[in-house]
């Protein structure tokens, strides 16, 4: 399992973390804007959201053990080429390749398979690769900016599509082949048809509706915030070394999160767990706008977002499982992931536009407002019965 976890670090650490880490550089370097940049990013996570049901049935049809590293050992190998990208086309067709490559071997997909290998166990083996995986940034922000910073963004990149071919993809394939020692059966066609079913019953409950409209508000606020975090930063005071320390802080945060609800919040339903999360991450996005002059307020808010988010990768799954079921899991999780990774698909461009209008302090305004309707539509869907 710690492999597992390893090469979901790796991945994460790869092919998400290196945008946020790099945008400034990429904007100076290339010469472009930094909406146009933004947009790159938009479109990988667009791309990821349009194929996360289809990594959702893969999984359903047994076939994780090959799809986690075939994913990863494609995604290292579009960073290499993203290293040596001139053109505003090959710089948005490789982001765009990579999208649709996360959306194969990041959390949805892996939770997915998990879900499916050890059903209403999956609890713990979830918890672990989450713990493990939050220090994806605090790995990525340091470890980027040090070698863009020695030999330049596409050096940075390299380390990355190394990391992930060389690593990532070959941990993938050895734990889930260790792992999947007793797995289900593929399915035959007729316990296909059933899951399917389930699947489609599953996404007619009001509470599917309800999560699938609250989703998407929670991810558009927490994807402006990760996605422009240096800069914004830097509007509050904090720049260069202290940003970057700053950022490093959210995967400790995660850390900490996933722990505290593992030891004392267990048995707390999954999705009070989710609500109580993104309050808190509210919270912090108002403690940030009052914050100025590198103060304390910007470490507090910082570590606030990330526990948030460490308990909200946990929570999440298990919500889904809490609400609606466990047959016909990865094509509900994967119908799910849409509208949260298209959210989080238009945040990059949407906070650079909200940022030309009002500034950051704009963004983290309309990011609390934001999350205030994402956690009304949770508390909407708690009232709705849990599946049998």
């Amino acid at each position: 399992m710690i492999a597992l976890a390893a090469a979901e670090t790796i991945v994460w650490a790869g092919f998400f973390y290196t945008f946020p880490i790099l945008l400034l550089r990429w904007e100076a370097d290339l010469g472009w804007g930094r909406d146009e940049v933004a947009l790159a990013f938009t479109l990988s996570l667009v791309l990821s959201a349009v194929t996360a049901p289809l990594a959702g049935r893969v999984v359903d049809r047994g076939f994780g053990p090959v799809m986690l590293p075939a994913a990863a050992l494609a995604g290292g190998a579009l960073l290499l080429l993203l290293a040596f990208a001139t053109t505003r086309a090959e710089f948005f067709l490789l982001w765009g390749l990579i999208g649709i490559a996360s959306s194969f071997c990041l959390y949805e997909a892996c939770f997915a398979w998990l879900t499916r290998m050890k059903g209403a166990e999956a609890r713990p083996a979830i918890t672990l690769v989450t713990l493990v995986a939050g220090f994806a940034s605090t790995v990525a922000f340091p470890v980027a900016d040090w070698a863009a910073e020695a030999a330049g963004w596409r050096a940075a990149l390299q380390v990355f599509a190394a990391a992930s071919i060389l690593l990532a993809a070959p941990l993938f394939l050895w734990s889930t082949r260790r792992l999947a020692v007793g797995e289900p059966a593929r399915p035959s066609r007729e316990a296909g048809a059933e899951e399917r079913a389930a699947a489609r019953a599953a996404r007619a409950r009001p509470a599917f509706r309800l999560l699938f409209l609250a989703l998407p508000c929670i991810a558009l606020t927490h994807g402006m915030i990760i996605s422009h975090l240096i800069p914004l930063l830097g509007s509050r005071g904090a720049e260069g070394a202290a940003a970057v320390f700053a950022a490093s802080l959210i995967g400790p945060a995660q850390v900490a999160g996933r722990i505290a609800i593992t030891v004392f919040a267990r048995r707390a339903p999954a999705l009070l767990l989710m609500t109580g999360a993104y309050a808190v991450a509210g919270l912090a996005y108002l403690l940030l706008l009052t914050a100025s002059g590198g103060d304390w307020r910007i470490v507090a808010a910082i570590l606030m977002i990330g526990a948030a988010n460490g308990v909200n990768s946990i929570a999440k799954p298990l919500a889904i499982v809490e609400r609606l079921g466990r047959r016909g899991y990865g094509e509900v999780a994967g119908a799910l992931a849409l509208p949260f990774i298209a959210g989080f698909a238009a945040a990059p461009f949407a906070a650079v536009l909200i940022w030309r209008i009002g500034g950051y302090d704009l963004v983290l305004g309309l990011s609390a407002a934001l999350v205030a309707l994402g956690v009304a539509l949770f508390l909407l869907a708690r009232r709705e019965p849990a599946a049998d």
